[in-house]
């Protein structure tokens, strides 16, 4: 069963489509990424479906409900992180969840609450204003206050964005687990595509506003490998200047080259066995999601 249906899915400011006739589909208990360069449209895609903002045209199910339709049972089913401006300064941590958890209609919240203030190591700032609170701290409080009403889908723009490597551990560790433990259907964006690497099922690129790859993890480097292969080739510092100059050499097998040292460079190129010079050593390696983000964004497709 799919979580989220999209059909035909557009968002237009003035004359600008944020987002152009996207077809989606996010199956339930998946753990989605969906990556893109700033303005592709990552934010605006997040906001339809979590309800706050409303689509030009289009269509979204939530768990088969259309948002339209079932604006009220579908709230209760969504929560998005974005920034945690969202919370209440000049309350607790403690208040801010029982707030939330009221606003919400959640039943029988105390438990939960207590819950999450201890997963995310809350208790010991329990009686101290949010406004005092770390970056990290304050976006540990973020996501327990979204989960706090147990939602089905959880929406997560950028939620590691800008804290410490510890805090954005610890919420990568705890999206898996509850993902695992309570089949929640996860679609995370983020910058920092090793994270998503790392933590989603299936990934999908957006560009410009439009879709244009998704495809499980597990079988995306497999379908690269039938068109692309990258290449570490090392040779003499006093070859350099040679091989930038051999490389600079228009050749449509070539698609790009990183200098890592005088002595060390990167080089993609299509599948075709490419020859390089006798002067270097070539070894083969296995593309990561980096390398097919970076791909997909300059290509625009899959060719």
């Amino acid at each position: 069963m799919n979580a989220i249906d999209i059909k035909d899915l557009s968002k237009k400011f003035g004359n600008f489509y944020a987002v152009k006739n996207i077809d989606l589909e996010i199956k339930e208990g998946e753990i989605f990424g969906l990556l893109g360069p700033n303005g592709a449209g990552k934010s605006t895609i997040m906001r339809m479906i979590s309800t706050l903002l409303k689509p030009t045209k289009g269509s979204i199910k939530i768990n088969d409900h259309n948002i339209n339709r079932n604006l009220y049972k579908v709230k209760k089913m969504i929560s998005l992180v974005s920034d945690y401006n969202v919370l209440e300064d000049d309350l607790t941590p403690f208040e801010n969840l029982k707030m939330f958890a009221e606003i919400s209609n959640v039943k029988n919240y105390k438990n939960k609450l207590e819950e999450l203030m201890e997963d995310f190591g809350l208790n010991i700032y329990r009686n101290k204003l949010t406004k005092n609170l770390s970056s990290g701290n304050k976006q540990k409080l973020n996501i327990a206050r979204a989960l706090i009403k147990s939602p089905s889908i959880l929406l997560l723009d950028e939620p590691t964005n800008a804290i410490d490597v510890e805090t954005s551990r610890f919420i990568r560790e705890y999206i898996i687990e509850n993902n695992r433990k309570y089949k929640t259907t996860i679609i995370i964006s983020s910058h920092y595509i090793w994270e998503v690497e790392q933590i989603c099922s299936t990934v999908g690129v957006i560009v410009d506003g439009e879709i244009v790859f998704k495809d499980e993890t597990d079988k995306i480097y497999k379908q690269f490998e039938n068109f692309m292969s990258i290449y570490e080739i090392y040779f003499n510092k006093n070859k350099f200047e040679d091989i930038v100059k051999f490389l600079e050499k228009k050749d449509d097998r070539l698609l790009s080259f990183k200098i890592i040292s005088n002595s060390k460079i990167i080089v993609e190129t299509k599948k075709e066995n490419y020859d390089f010079p006798n002067y270097v050593e070539i070894r083969k390696l296995t593309p990561n999601l980096e390398d097919v983000y970076s791909y997909i964004v300059k290509k625009d497709r899959i060719v």
